[in-house]
């Protein structure tokens, strides 16, 4: 009776709207969606920049003219000197002089410095002591140049995901507050440690630049110069100052420092409003729909919506700042969907087919849908590990809101109806028969659930496990408790997910077994490698596979990878199967290779190998024996192989790249590392993890990652292959981003050797 009051109460969806809004905005959920429209504004805001600011270009131009980087300072004198000459208003250099060189050179640096009708502006910043350090030094130019410059900091931040968008107004440095470069050029003032939004709706590329060379050689037109501030600083790939920038990829560090001076010339920055002036705005909306009809309702929550999107384009607009807006339409749609809700759940009467806490569907209603379901269904079952000590110390409340907030992320992932089925446990029905598409469907509700997920202030990781088991209508109790009890069997292997099986009624100990058997099933061609095709996207075909093992299990069937790896890798046996998928894919290779059909073949390697001498001389020895080039492996290596052990890892990865292996980085950006520090290692090429791939269509924050990823890795000479392409509409869109090679279903399966060939033998003749 109570929970039926809330339903028809009219001032409850207006206090479920505040309470949405309210942890929308507290907890920062929206933050993604809400970057995500701002790129879509500024791209229809999109203007040039002004001609107030010159960046001088020290570009692959100048290099190759200028041998020898760094360049003797008397070039960059003579630089102050044609500038001057030209009539600049202001000469900034974003260039390192923290270091002394020849002391002839600095002398004449200075004295034209000194000698310039113009302020000079020199850089000084702080960085990191080293690359695992947490000291942080300063550098500030050599005393005798700073006695005559002005000092200015040139420290770009950007954010967790890589991007810039903001920019600090002043750094302290030598223990005096320096403005920052784009403040000073603007001749505008603010505080050390305060930073401002960058005006990501101008051009980059329409920012007046020189070439640095153009400049020496005096191949420029004064009227370019004259009264202008003048900015040099490096744009060159080689010399690494180059970061992405929402909208717009990736630019040198040097045309950030004019966008922030842009954006502070013009007083366009999207200053922040707070985001409960929407979400007021919202809730007025609501409560003018409490008073209307079902079909006015419709229409209100839609010409709201848009206003609600237009909003922030309008501040942005004249200039009155931005604001996040998806709190307000979270709050919005949540406090419609209750008010067109709430009719339908009195309608249909299934409030006693309700769980009274999370609103959700129970067992009970479960199990009477069960009864029409299609038999060649799937009944999957998530239980929540520490659960009942959660409910406890938080209280049940809290405890279900921690459940919707996993109803919300397991929704936000393709699954529609969802139930409670007990105090710790989700259920749900996936349209697909037992052993069907697992993979893409765990992976996909595992990624989901990666991030924490913050309840009553706290940031809780959630332990979710799966089961999965055959639905059978006649028996649908049963089919629930079957895949709960796979998802048991799957908490205590250490697993995400399994599937039922009737082993599972007897024993929960048989993968004790499977490493005594290793050695057996090797010999005894149990134990096979399966490849899957790689799709050259450029040269639209096959020319790489990855070797991946499998195990057909005389009594079992076939075991999954992820049953039988991490019992080998506790027991020290790694090694002998790795060798022998190795031994099987060279063997494959050779044959191909012999059939005028060269294939690379990847094959995976597990981290602590790396540690392993034996292994290195394993691979050295069979690459001696000559029977295919090293040219046609790849090894896979996982990303956080490069970061936990650093200097065995970055050893091994060596010697194994000076016998001529190609190295790929498995499963990117899943780590802590960044393309800044992979750079460093000898790998080639890496694997976007497929958790982003399969998102970018509906997440526009990933989108925008792995676009920038591909950018960036291709300016630092990485090759990329994107896992998890399981249709053409993610194809045709990695295609269009540039991206390399794709792997996944919907280039096709892993496959036997003579099927692989067999599939693929026209596209590798294309």
């Amino acid at each position: 009776m109570r929970f039926g009051r809330v339903l028809g109460s009219k001032i409850f969806p207006l206090f479920l709207a505040a309470l949405i809004g309210a942890a929308v905005i507290i907890t920062g959920a929206g933050a993604g969606v809400d970057r995500a429209l701002k790129i879509v504004r500024d791209s229809v805001r999109a203007h040039p920049a002004s001609d107030r600011f010159v960046l001088v270009e020290i570009d692959a131009r100048s290099l190759r003219a200028l041998e020898g980087w760094p360049w003797p300072r008397s070039i960059h004198a003579k630089a102050i000197q044609r500038l001057n000459t030209a009539g600049a208003k202001t000469i900034a250099f974003d260039v390192d002089f923290s270091a002394p060189s020849i002391a002839a050179e600095d002398e004449k640096f200075a004295a034209a410095i000194n000698a310039s009708a113009v302020p000079v502006i020199l850089p000084t910043f702080r960085q990191y002591a080293s690359q695992h350090s947490e000291e942080e030094i300063e550098s500030l130019p050599l005393p005798m140049l700073r006695n005559y410059a002005q000092l200015a900091a040139v420290n770009i931040i950007p954010d967790s995901d890589g991007l810039v968008r903001s920019y600090p107004s002043a750094i302290v440095t030598g223990g005096v507050p320096r403005p920052s470069m784009g403040a000073m050029l603007a001749n505008a003032s603010g505080s050390a440690g305060e930073q401002f939004p960058i005006d990501t709706s101008i051009d980059p590329a329409s920012i007046a630049h020189i070439s640095y060379i153009d400049v020496l050689n005096g191949r420029f037109s004064k009227k370019d110069v004259a009264g202008k501030y003048i900015l040099i600083g490096a744009s060159a790939i080689e010399l690494g100052d180059r970061y992405p920038i929402p909208g717009w990829g990736v630019i040198s560090g040097p045309a950030i420092q004019l966008l922030a001076a842009e954006t502070l010339r013009a007083g366009s920055s999207p200053l922040r409003r707070s985001p409960w002036i929407a979400l007021g705005l919202a809730i007025s909306l609501l409560y003018a729909g409490t008073r209307m009809r079902a079909r006015q309702q419709a229409l209100l929550a839609t010409v709201g919506g848009c206003a609600l999107l237009a909003l922030p384009l309008g501040l942005e607009f004249f200039h009155m700042g931005s604001m996040a807006v998806v709190p307000a339409l979270a709050a919005l749609i949540g406090g419609m969907a209750w008010i067109a809700g709430a009719e339908a759940v009195r309608s249909f009467g299934e409030i006693r087919g309700t769980d009274q806490l999370t609103g959700l569907p129970n067992r009970r209603t479960l199990e009477r849908e069960l009864a029409l379901a299609d038999r060649k269904a799937a009944m999957i079952a998530l239980r929540l590990g520490g659960y009942a000590d959660l409910a406890t110390l938080l209280g049940p409340s809290r405890g279900a809101e921690l459940l919707l907030r996993v109803v919300d992320r397991l929704r936000a992932s393709g699954i529609d109806t969802i139930y409670r089925i007990e105090e710790n446990s989700l259920a749900f029905v996936a349209n697909q028969t037992l052993g069907e598409a697992a993979e893409e469907l765990f992976g996909r509700l595992v990624s989901s659930l990666a991030a924490p997920i913050e309840v009553a202030a706290r940031q809780i990781k959630v332990d979710a496990v799966f089961g999965r088991a055959a639905l059978d209508g006649t028996q649908a109790s049963a089919s629930i408790d079957h895949a709960l009890l796979a998802a048991d069997q799957a908490r205590e292997q250490g697993r995400a997910w399994d599937d039922h099986s009737s082993e599972m009624e007897g024993s929960r100990d048989w993968r004790i077994s499977l490493a005594g058997e290793l050695d057996a099933a090797m010999a005894a061609g149990e134990i096979w490698v399966a490849f899957q095709p790689k799709w050259d996207i450029k040269r639209n075909r096959v020319s790489a596979a990855e070797a991946l093992v499998r195990w057909n299990h005389p009594m079992r069937g076939l075991i999954p990878p992820d049953t039988f790896i991490p019992t080998l890798e506790r027991n020290g046996q790694i090694l002998d199967l790795t060798l022998y998928v190795l031994d099987r894919a060279m063997e494959q290779a050779a044959c191909w290779s012999a059939g005028s059909k060269a294939i690379n073949i990847a094959v995976n390697i597990s981290a602590p190998l790396l540690t392993k001498p034996e292994f290195i001389s394993a691979i050295t020895d069979r690459l001696a024996e000559g029977t295919i080039q090293p040219g046609l492996l790849t090894f896979e290596i996982t990303e956080s192989a490069s970061i936990e052990n650093p200097e065995s890892a970055l050893d091994a990865m060596q010697r194994l790249a000076n016998l001529g292996i190609r190295l790929s980085i498995d499963d990117y950006g899943t780590g802590q590392s960044t393309l800044s520090y992979l750079k460093h290692l000898p790998a080639r090429e890496i694997k976007i993890d497929k958790s982003f791939i399969l998102a970018i269509m509906e997440n526009r924050s990933d989108e925008a990652m792995v676009r920038s990823t591909i950018d960036l890795a291709h300016e630092l000479g990485f090759e990329v292959v994107a896992e998890g392409v399981e249709n053409q509409t993610i194809f045709d869109l990695l295609r269009e981003m540039g991206c390399d090679y794709a792997q996944g279903w919907h280039v096709g399966r892993p496959l036997p050797a003579n099927d692989f060939m067999a599939t693929i033998g026209q596209a590798l003749a294309a």
